[in-house]
């Protein structure tokens, strides 16, 4: 379990309390939360751990904390009590620090020595499994973080120009002509059919995608796609526009990135995403509804409220009533 906990996280935890939730012998899932020394948040956090795991009916879960033994034992204690509080059995209650774990539980000298068992979580069986299956551990979250940062062979210059001449035909086209939301549904359906055959998106796909999405109609239906070209495609797709669109259209495939990334499992992406569409646009209501789908557990599906074809005809429906919907919404710079 502490080997594969950083690939299941997608990052090297530090400073931190997993708690690894196990049903039927199988780990389905990980909360994160940050350690604290303070009583009130310590509570508040090891709650959310409790809240979590019950509220997906999980009855089983382990323990793992990163840190000094000062750091993690007073919220390991908490969590402990916690878990058992909530009638959730604990399998194991861990400290891991300095290639060292130390068990909370097990009292054997023997298995469980006072100077802690020596482990290296990055070369053993379950990590090499992991890496086989496609799965990764970066260094740390920030690490996490950066992935979404523009590559480092990107000509931001060229894409700002690029952007602000795609602003400009916007503005100069009537908004009552044309198929706004036809244009901007056959933009995103082209981008995921490249994406899917392992092609990339050049500038200008980029700065259209961005511009198309500022209208959440475009942005809604683009979810409605996750059934026929599947989350990886759609984790693709939107990591590229995430990394590669100017700064101020970087909040809805930001939230597109994170929605398909909840849909993947991959709980540490959909944060980061939410981070970003959030430092974008701190009140783009979509992201923030994520934001307390993951901190409560919610599958995709039940922030959704309904499948994905009901969600796809009350899009266009409303689209049919109200056409002004879908017109682009350019940030006043641009």
């Amino acid at each position: 379990m502490v080997a594969i906990a950083p690939y299941l996280l997608g990052f090297h935890p530090q400073q931190s309390l997993v708690a690894l939730a196990i049903n039927d012998a199988k780990v389905t899932g990980t909360v994160r939360v940050d350690l604290t020394q303070d009583p009130d948040e310590m509570a508040e956090r090891t709650q959310h751990l409790v809240d979590v795991l019950t509220r997906n009916r999980i009855r089983r879960a382990l323990l793992i904390g990163y840190g000094s033994g000062s750091q993690v034992t007073p919220i390991v204690d908490a969590a402990m009590d916690a878990l058992r509080r909530a009638g959730i059995d604990l399998s194991e209650a861990i400290r891991v620090d300095d290639g060292r774990y130390w068990s909370y539980i097990c009292t054997d000298v023997t298995c469980c020595p006072p100077e802690g068992v020596p482990i290296d979580p990055t070369n053993s069986a379950p990590a090499a499994a992991a890496v086989v299956a496609g799965m990764r551990a970066l260094p740390d979250r920030a690490t996490l973080v950066a992935t979404l940062d523009p590559p480092e062979e990107f000509d931001q210059d060229q894409a700002r120009s690029i952007t602000r001449d795609v602003c400009s035909q916007v503005k100069k086209t009537s908004k009552e002509g044309g198929d706004w939301f036809g244009e901007g549904v056959s933009r995103v359906v082209t981008a995921l059919k490249r994406i899917q055959s392992g092609e990339g998106l050049d500038a200008e796909a980029v700065a259209w995608l961005g511009v198309y999405l500022t209208a959440k109609p475009v942005r809604d239906i683009a979810m409605t796609y996750m059934q026929q070209y599947g989350a990886e495609t759609h984790v693709r797709l939107w990591t590229e526009v995430t990394r590669k669109v100017q700064p101020a259209f970087a909040a809805a495939p930001a939230t597109l990135l994170a929605f398909a990334a909840m849909c993947r499992g991959d709980g540490p992406l959909a944060s980061i995403a939410l981070d970003r569409a959030l430092s974008v646009s701190s009140r783009y209501n979509l992201a923030l509804l994520l934001v307390q789908a993951l901190m409560v557990g919610l599958s995709p599906s039940e922030v959704l409220g309904r499948d994905w074809s009901q969600m796809s005809d009350d899009i266009k429906a409303r689209v049919r009533e109200f056409p002004s919907t879908a017109w682009p919404l350019l940030p006043e710079s641009w």
